[in-house]
């Protein structure tokens, strides 16, 4: 990666140092030289903390119906916590407990959330769309029917009225944010402050304790419920902290949702950890959102942000637009993370020009890895980024494995933020593990510098992901997209790789996004109803730019043809999560007439070969 000139804003990072064990079988064991003494209770311990040490400070924040922001400092939160955790126990909740989420983030939701969590409640936040985007309600059902809540939660009734009183909560007690018919209000639960009984269930809180229950996005079948102690969400905190500590209370504005690993564990636990503010975004990464977080961002000014790749991408386009925005996002920006994906050079080089205009400097951008299973981090890189795909190096405490895997590495992971297993599931949690112990994430890495361990790990791709080309040769599906993205010259939003058995690869171009100009696109609709945009304009520039990718490319990335779809991907068929990632088995599943529209080099797709 060609990266300008110019230096980065001070952090504080950990040395970049890793202990590294080679094996006779050809596994690699890697592990931090930094202790950890692994002697946290629950990420619920710091709230009574701050609410002491600074009680005054903004804990939370969400914009009103009117506009404006609703905060809530420490001691607030702790003293509606306290009293919510009270009302909960009169209601028969107690330590084991179960409590779903049905709405996204807000105080609300974090209120009862940290609620449960404090009397010994389980609590699972359930994706949204499960309630709003399913006709069926079919995986919302499923998850009821494992998990049996005691307790529902929804912030408001309205567009949830159907998925409350499917049959399957017909035993659960439905509480709401706002008044309803259906059920209690937070403020009707909250009557009486904490006293004793929640002080005691408080006390009792084991770090071995079941604390959430995190539902996958089922994309090859119905949602497996993840198990997620108490030790191994304060654990991953405090593992995270050693290696970019935090030398000031952190100001976030955040959208990643609760009911993922990634918004609900590593940002909102983080942020608590350090007794930081977290502003709650009404913004996505997507069109008609995304001025949500713009007009945010210039309110706000974080000190520190995680994005995924296509929302820091959507944000580095709509800083070249703004001066504005620029000013209030570099007034105090410490670091960015992201992570799930690889960052493209383009997008990653755009946004430190825009950096170095405003504030005089670079921002450290850092990557990281993890899963559902690990609540989430494994490893992170704590120095600025500046290799595309790179996830860094392994959390203090954690030993990761790196076993063979044709010319790369299946990362396997071992350490006090894995997960016990599946809910319910123990023939499942039972092939999680290898035979030493170690949990088996089905990712394939490298290292960025095989003669120095310390230069960092790189993601490759998903084992269930990549596939054999018609000569023999593996194609590794991450690796492949993240070139590919970038190749585009910032034409492309995202990209799907397919080809299995093929003598090259087929590519699903989504565009970036240009409501506008792409209204008056010309289209044409395939057989299976799939629109593609045929826009020569566009057409004939990623034709040209994807001919200069196969004058130079290896017998593995060579694109045989390519089809620019119209329709955006869908959240609700599995194409898209709500963290923004791409999930390229499913759109592949779901668009088979693009794929055989390319095989077939029918109208409407574009050929190189």
């Amino acid at each position: 990666m060609a990266m300008m000139n110019g230096s980065y804003r001070p952090n504080t990072f950990a040395p970049r140092e890793v202990l590294v064990d080679r094996r006779g079988d050809g596994s690699i064991l890697l592990r931090s030289p930094l202790a950890y003494s692994g002697d946290g209770r629950t990420v619920c311990d710091f709230l009574p903390q701050w609410a002491n040490d600074a009680g005054d400070r903004i804990f939370l924040a969400e914009r009103c119906a009117d506009g404006a922001w609703l905060r809530l400092s420490y001691a607030q939160v702790w003293e509606r916590v306290g009293a919510l955790g009270e009302g909960l126990l009169s209601m028969g909740l107690d330590q084991g407990g179960r409590v779903a989420i049905l709405s996204g983030n807000s105080i609300d939701h974090a209120l009862i959330m940290l609620a449960a969590l404090s009397i010994g409640a389980v609590v699972a936040p359930i994706s949204p769309n499960y309630s709003l985007l399913d006709p069926s309600l079919a995986r919302l059902k499923d998850i009821a029917r494992v998990f049996k809540p005691d307790v529902v939660f929804a912030k408001s009734a309205r567009g949830f009225e159907r998925a409350l009183t499917i049959d399957e909560f017909s035993n659960a007690k439905i509480v709401l944010g706002e008044p309803h018919t259906l059920g209690t209000t937070l403020a009707e639960l909250a009557v009486n402050p904490a006293g004793p009984r929640f002080a005691r269930a408080f006390a009792a809180i084991r770090p071995e304790w079941t604390a959430k229950v995190l539902f996958t996005s089922g994309s090859t079948g119905s949602p497996k419920g993840v198990i997620n102690t108490h030790e191994m969400l304060v654990n991953v905190v405090a593992m995270a902290s050693q290696l970019t500590p935090s030398d000031e209370p952190p100001v976030q504005l955040e959208w990643l949702p609760w009911h993922h690993t990634m918004g609900g564990n590593a940002t909102f636990n983080g942020i608590m950890r350090s007794g930081g503010t977290m502003y709650i975004d009404d913004g996505r990464p997507v069109p008609h959102l995304f001025g949500k977080t713009l007009a945010n961002l210039k309110d706000v000014s974080p000190t520190l942000m995680l994005n995924v790749p296509a929302g820091f991408a959507m944000l580095t386009d709509a800083l070249e637009r703004d001066e504005e925005l620029c000013q209030a996002l570099f007034k105090r920006l410490k670091r960015i993370t992201y992570g799930g994906a690889a960052l493209p050079d383009s997008v990653l080089n755009k946004f430190q020009s825009l950096a170095l205009k405003t504030a005089g400097c670079r921002i450290p951008v850092v990557s990281g890895y993890g899963l559902t299973e690990t609540s989430p981090t494994v490893c992170v890189t704590h120095w600025p980024s500046e290799v595309s795909g790179e996830i860094g190096l392994p959390l203090p405490g954690l030993q990761l494995k790196l076993q063979p895997a044709g010319n790369e590495f299946e990362l396997r992971v071992k350490g006090q933020t894995v997960t016990p297993g599946y809910y319910q599931l123990p023939e499942l949690t039972a092939k999680m593990f290898d035979e030493e112990g170690y949990y088996r994430t089905g990712d394939l890495v490298d290292f960025n510098d095989r003669a120095d361990p310390s230069a960092g790990l790189r993601f490759v791709g998903r084992l269930s992901e990549n596939f054999k080309l018609l000569n023999g040769t593996w194609v590794n599906v991450g690796e492949a997209r993240v070139a590919l993205i970038s190749a585009t010259d910032g034409l492309a939003q995202d990209i799907v790789v397919a080809g299995e058995n093929e003598e090259a690869l087929f590519l699903m171009v989504w565009p970036k996004p240009e409501p506008d100009r792409q209204a008056a696109w010309p289209r044409e609709k395939l057989s299976g109803g799939t629109e593609l945009f045929v826009e020569p304009s566009l057409v004939d520039r990623l034709k040209e730019l994807f001919g200069r990718h196969n004058a130079k490319a290896s017998a593995s990335s060579k694109i045989a043809g390519f089809a620019v779809l119209a329709e955006p991907p869908s959240l609700g068929a599995g194409e898209i999560t709500d963290k923004g990632y791409v999930n390229q088995r499913a759109t592949i599943n779901r668009r088979v007439d693009v794929l055989n529209a390319l095989k077939a080099r029918s109208h409407g797709v574009s050929l190189l070969q």
